[in-house]
């Protein structure tokens, strides 16, 4: 007498093929991520010139010191314009309407928010106009 297959070894097979699906799918989103951070970083180590990159900060932006952290640990030569500091920077804030910080300015292109991608592709465009970060 033969005993019957176990009924459990296809659920077996089919988790085991989902976990590794999903490593596979996890690990090319964190590689793929890295690879991103890692090109922008080049980019504005790279392209960064003295007044290409001007960040608007308050002294209470948690965002605002993320990004100072970032930019300096990549040697990206950037200008700071503090509202809460400087009479000028407040005056230039409030001229482009933007609803909070950090307010980014690199080669003329407006942004509000931080992002490391945006920062090394626009440091590599020439410079723009001077528009409002709002769309």
């Amino acid at each position: 007498m033969s005993t019957p297959p176990a009924a459990n070894t296809p659920g077996k097979h089919s988790w085991l093929a989902l976990v590794v699906i999903l490593a596979t799918v996890v690990g090319g989103s964190e590689a793929w991520s890295w690879w991103r951070d890692h090109r922008a970083a080049e980019m504005v180590r790279v392209h960064s010139q003295t007044g290409a990159v001007v960040m608007f900060t308050t002294d209470t932006c948690p965002f605002c010191d993320k990004a100072r952290r970032w930019l300096n640990s990549q040697g990206a030569r950037w200008q700071e314009c503090n509202i809460d500091q400087s009479a000028h920077c407040a005056q230039v804030f409030q001229a482009r309407g933007a609803p909070g910080v950090p307010l980014m300015n690199v080669n003329g292109q407006w942004r509000l928010g931080f992002d490391p991608v945006w920062v090394g592709e626009a440091l590599q465009s020439s410079p723009k106009a001077d528009k409002s970060p709002r769309p």
